[in-house]
């Protein structure tokens, strides 16, 4: 009998083929009793949070590609994405916010196999089928030095941990189906152990039509994996990603649209094509496809039982077209924009530990990380709408950049002294911003539309062009916990996390002539830019009464450098500068577990506040109450909670997800009301069926109550209301409908 982990359950839902093992006859109270913990100790620290291969085979949502689907349920952690199939939308940034705080910069916040592989702007954010992950680790304060990558970490870090080749020869299909035309199937095949070598091979197709106005979603996937094991000493894997997403986007709505949902709610961008000159509102201008082609290896060499060498080089290519319409920039006016995307990033982790005793353990190593951006952007092209067509209009920015390049040393010792365990470790960290060289002014529309021939016969604009910039950053971490009992431990830790913003030449270029008019260069203002950091701390008690696991614990985050804009006295201009200070506190309780043995509950509760710490002069006579504000998108109180209940074969799941009331902008004068939305899920374990190993039915509702909400705000943590890039509001995803049937072989 299946044992259903209390979370929001799903159509495809994997839940079907989580046995990895023929369990032959066992009762159901003996396989939950032997089952009863799906959110685990990470390997490196109590503080954060393990979510097991149970725990993804239930919340990957019914589309079962995105992580943040995955640990939405912890505390803190607030990702609501606009559609059913829980893709992250837009494509410049991560719609998830933890602990208040949202990522900055081209850096991704998930990692695979603890490689920094992720990024933004872009594609890639779907290339893991979760039916391909083995466990989700996520770090919302501490950070081991080895995980502190990428081009940012400030809000923490979500580590997809793969799920290797099977030693046995098996398969895994699943196939549903829902709303909105949504179709799912997935297939893994595993070869099993031949000689020295496993592999295995998957591949996925998903495709689901708006849940509003005109266009769909089209991704498909596929992944192989190989490992090479000889002997217990080496243990080589490779594993390759091609991702293909396609889909259009949704409209985005104004504060004024977002405060009267009933009226405003199924607003989309128009079906009709348009007729005017300059129209630009039509819903097939407003897309984005990307290809994503991914290479990771794994090299783990122990030459003695006391050492271990560990070598991950990584490798992602990212192809594809963001469009979207533009009717606020004076630069580009009633224009629809093709951001051109074309960039790729590399690198390796190189470890070296050495146990001397249980009370001492080591680690040295090195990484070395190279990306090429946009991030930001180089190849935006305009057009213009005549006669309902779409005709070349020039560029809205043309630049050329160099590769950013992070590398860093580190050392970590740890250990087990009596009840306390404890951990520590530095990385001197050298963060290196490219040269960028624009060549926007001066394009027009006789520009070569392509952009190596525009790079080679345009004038370098000297005003909007600087040199690479290099920070040198020490990152520290502890962690020091005490097991007061077998079955509680006391423990508080401190990491420093890192983040960068690249929104300065961006804003520049829309504003050159306001910026030359005062003679200021964009280096003049580069060189004053500083490496966001974030010093944080937790205290937290993780305790186990009976088969119910308690853990309380209260943080704070002192965040130094923080981008805002400004007016500056010395230039008479207005711009983006690391000049703020921002202050992060709160409370989270985290349970879960058995009430009795058919039923299981889970609860996350959390407080966050999350502010600037000083106000900010907006002009030569005015200044914006920015201290203590809430900033944008940051709920105070979040609630998520679900149970499930087991009747023979059946289970059955109801869950909800409660957030207060956020702020839409950083002088909090946007208000967005609060929500809850509920979902409800029932399977059947058919047992064997049709030669399958195991076979399961699921029916799964969303949104049961069909709230209309809020789902996600497209804000920077800085933007006013009364600048011209005011937030924009996306509506969640109303009722949905889904069923499905997975099969293990």
């Amino acid at each position: 009998m299946r044992f259903f982990i209390p979370m929001m359950s799903i159509a495809t839902s994997t839940i079907m083929f989580a046995d990895t093992i023929d369990l032959g006859e066992i009762s159901v109270t003996d396989y939950i009793k032997s089952n009863n913990e799906f959110i685990g100790d990470s390997n490196t620290s109590t503080g954060a949070q393990s979510f097991t291969k149970k725990s993804i085979e239930i919340l990957g949502t019914q589309a079962n590609v995105n992580p943040y689907a995955v640990i939405q349920y912890s505390p803190s952690v607030n990702f609501t994405p606009v559609d059913q199939s829980g893709s992250n939308e837009p494509s410049y940034h991560d719609p998830i916010r933890i602990r208040g705080k949202s990522q900055s910069g081209p850096g991704g916040v998930f990692m695979v196999n603890g490689m920094p592989i992720s990024s933004n702007p872009g594609g890639g954010k779907e290339m893991v089928d979760m039916e391909n992950a083995d466990s989700i680790d996520l770090y919302k304060g501490y950070l081991p030095i080895n995980k502190n990558l990428g081009f940012s970490s400030l809000i923490g870090k979500v580590d997809i941990n793969l799920l290797e080749p099977s030693e046995t020869f098996g398969g895994i299909f699943s196939q549903s189906f829902g709303s909105d035309n949504f179709m799912r199937t997935f297939l893994r095949v595993d070869s099993g152990k031949v000689g020295d070598i496993s592999a295995f091979g998957s591949f996925s197709y998903l495709s689901n039509d708006k849940n509003k106005g005109e266009g769909e979603l089209e991704r498909e996937n596929a992944m192989l994996g190989l490992k090479y094991e000889p002997n217990d000493k080496l243990k080589a894997k490779l594993f390759a990603i091609y991702n293909s997403n396609d889909h259009h986007n949704y409209y985005n709505l104004s504060y004024a649209q977002a405060s009267n949902l009933g009226l405003n709610f199924n607003k989309d961008f128009s079906t009709t094509h348009p007729t005017s000159d300059n129209d630009v509102d039509y819903y097939d201008w407003n897309k984005q496809n990307f290809n994503t082609t991914a290479l990771m290896g794994e090299i783990e060499y122990k030459p003695t039982t006391e050492d271990k060498i560990t070598i991950k080089p990584y490798y992602k290519k990212d192809k594809g077209d963001y469009w979207y319409s533009n009717t606020k920039s004076s630069a580009a006016q009633n224009r629809v924009l093709d951001w051109k995307i074309d960039h790729d990033l590399f690198g390796a982790t190189a470890e070296y530990e050495h146990t001397f005793s249980e009370a001492l353990k080591t680690k040295v190593g090195y990484w070395y990380h190279k990306q090429l951006p946009p991030g930001p952007p180089v190849e935006q092209v305009k057009y213009r709408v005549v006669g309902g067509a779409l005709v070349y209009d020039g560029y809205g920015l043309l630049a050329d950049n160099d590769y950013h390049v992070l590398q860093a040393p580190f050392a970590e010792i740890s250990g087990k002294i009596g009840n306390f365990n404890y951990s520590t470790g530095l990385q001197y960290q050298s963060f290196k911003i490219g040269a960028l060289n624009s060549y926007t002014y001066g394009t027009n529309s006789s520009t070569s539309p392509d952009y190596g021939t525009a790079i080679a016969n345009g004038t370098l604009d000297t005003w909007a062009s600087v040199d690479a910039k290099t920070f040198h950053t020490l990152i520290p971490s502890l962690y020091l916990g005490y097991e007061f009992t077998p079955s509680t431990t006391g423990y508080i830790d401190y990491s420093r996390t890192y983040g960068f913003d690249v929104n300065l030449f961006p804003t520049y270029v829309s504003n050159r002539a306001t910026f030359v008019g005062q003679g200021v260069s964009l280096q003049n203002l580069w060189d004053t830019l500083e490496l966001e950091t974030s010093d944080n701390i937790d205290i937290g008690v993780k305790t186990k009464i009976g088969n119910i696991t308690i853990n309380p614990n209260v943080f704070v985050s002192f965040v130094k450098n923080k981008q805002a804009n400004i007016y500056d006295p010395t230039y008479n201009v207005n711009y983006p500068a690391n000049v703020g200070d921002a202050l992060g506190y709160g409370a989270e309780l985290s349970a879960y577990g058995d009430i009795i043995d058919n039923l299981n509950f889970l609860v996350g509760l959390s407080y966050n506040r999350y502010n600037f710490t000083q106000d900010f002069q907006s002009s030569s006579t005015a200044t914006v109450q920015t201290d203590g504000k809430q900033l944008p998108d940051a709920p105070k109180y979040m609630a998520k909670a679900a149970v499930s209940y087991h009747l023979g074969d059946w289970a059955f799941t109801p869950s909800l997800r409660y957030s207060s009331s956020r702020w839409g902008d950083v002088a909090n004068t946007q208000k967005i009301d609060s929500y809850t939305v509920v979902d409800f899920d029932i399977a059947y374990d058919m047992g064997s069926f049709l030669g399958s190993k195991d076979t399961m039915l699921n029916l799964t509702v969303t949104n049961l109550t069909d709230q209309e909400y809020i789902a996600t705000i497209n804000a920077a943590d800085n933007v006013l209301a009364s600048s011209g890039t005011s937030s924009t509001y996306q509506t969640g995803a109303p009722l949905g409908v889904y069923c499905g049937i997975n099969m293990k072989f």
